[in-house]
């Protein structure tokens, strides 16, 4: 099942994620500029490999994270937690660079890899004048 559009909409309109990891037993948390992969079941992110964090972030490595976006009220805001696992592979690789690349074209010329997080499930929260609307979606495993 595909993600849902409202909830792809979402991904694609932002671009700055929160992704977390265990290390030695320990969370770590970072931030990154993404871009939303085509069927927004997951993102795409570069990252230097001399960074805390790529050594760790192997395939299947599960990982989880948050996109969020708040108005300067604060009070409509919308949210989204995963999920996943970071994931190679040709096909995908090939997908992933498209998408990054098309949407931050600078980034040809910054050294660094490329990194696909599947989502596994996420939680959508959205909040207009108030009123919260939630919704969930979740890898079908076939």
């Amino acid at each position: 099942m595909r993600c849902p559009e409202e909830i792809a909409g979402f991904i694609k309109a932002n671009k700055v994620a929160t992704i977390c990891y265990v290390k030695d037993g320990l969370p770590e948390c970072f931030n990154c500029l993404y871009a939303c992969m085509p069927d927004g079941e997951g993102i795409v992110f570069k990252s230097s490999l001399s960074s805390l964090h790529s050594p760790v972030l192997q395939p299947e490595v599960p990982v989880a994270g948050t996109i969020y976006r708040s108005t300067e009220s604060g009070l409509d805001n919308s949210g989204i937690q995963f999920h996943g696992n970071i994931v190679t592979g040709w096909a995908l690789r090939e997908m992933a660079q498209k998408a990054y690349y098309k949407r931050y074209p600078l980034g040809l010329v910054v050294p660094g890899d490329l990194f696909v997080v599947l989502f596994d499930n996420l939680k959508y929260t959205k909040t207009i004048k108030g009123i919260r609307k939630k919704q969930q979606w979740e890898r079908v495993m076939n």
